[in-house]
């Protein structure tokens, strides 16, 4: 079965490159115009119960014993600052536990601070091209973090983002992709990224988003082994009643685990409040 869903992320990577946008979701892709913007505001849940490099113990037939939950509010805001130029902020408390063999661990905090902006190059064969620079600065330990993240670790991190909206069979469409390059401090090795994000919007006030992320350090971990990580997520986007909460959404979803190494097999589910501006 997980060979089953590798397979199948690898064919969704490549489909979603030849597919497509509507009004209701231009974060990450398009620029915003001058003054206008997006707040999105998710709480999310994830759940672990063991990594990808447990082993069986041959002799009790057990694998040692894991537990990991984290909790995390996030807020990610885009701000249309002139043409072509968009402003990119988010805020994230994060609460863990990790549940070992040796003990329990626990943290709580303001976990990290993200800041940049993306630049809309122009426009090739009816996709959007552009550059987004973006500086991370982590505030709070995150253990099962595969590079074990500590506080005052930066990342820095280059992107290229290529956004294409179209119609298919009468369904507004479109595509997000991002691949990213991103420098770490403190020996951690440097990691690339490859994200598509698929959204349809089978009516007014109602989005579908699908993704596939993916992400892989360049360099081997202090262990000696090499993080890669592919994760599918699906979320539903409802605009609220706009003559009670006009410019307000509501968004459900689910990311799942499916196949790399050196990390966690986790479930993460997620709710969250999108405001336009």
């Amino acid at each position: 079965m997980r060979r089953f869903f590798s397979r199948g992320t690898k064919i969704l990577s490549c489909a979603l490159i030849l597919i497509f946008c509507s009004d209701v979701a231009l974060a990450g892709g398009w620029p915003r115009a001058p003054g206008s913007g997006e707040l999105i505001t998710t709480v999310s849940r994830m759940r672990s119960n063991a990594r990808t490099e447990d082993k069986i113990d041959t002799s009790t037939g057990k694998i040692s014993p894991f537990r990991y939950r984290k909790t995390e509010i996030t807020s990610y805001l885009e701000l249309g600052l002139i043409d072509d130029l968009t402003a990119i902020g988010e805020l994230a408390h994060t609460k863990e536990r990790s549940e070992l063999v040796v003990g329990t661990f626990e943290n709580s905090g303001i976990s990290r601070i993200k800041a940049g902006f993306r630049y809309a190059i122009g426009t090739w064969e009816e996709t959007l091209f552009s550059i987004q620079p973006l500086v991370t600065l982590h505030l709070e330990d995150i253990s099962e973090n595969p590079v074990m993240i500590h506080s005052g670790d930066v990342d820095a991190e280059i992107a290229l983002v290529l956004a294409r909206s179209d119609s298919f069979m009468g369904v507004e469409v479109f595509s997000v992709q991002e691949i990213g390059w991103s420098w770490r401090n403190s020996d951690r090795p440097d990691e690339v990224r490859a994200d598509i994000t698929l959204g349809a919007k089978p009516r007014p006030g109602t989005m579908f988003l699908l993704k596939s992320l993916n992400g892989a350090a360049l360099d081997s971990l202090p262990n000696e082994k090499h993080y890669r990580s592919n994760k599918l997520a699906f979320s539903l986007v409802q605009d609220l009643p706009q003559n009670i909460l006009p410019g307000t959404a509501f968004e459900a979803g689910v990311e799942r685990f499916i196949d790399g190494q050196g990390t966690i097999d986790d479930t993460t589910f997620r709710v969250g409040l999108w405001y336009r501006f």
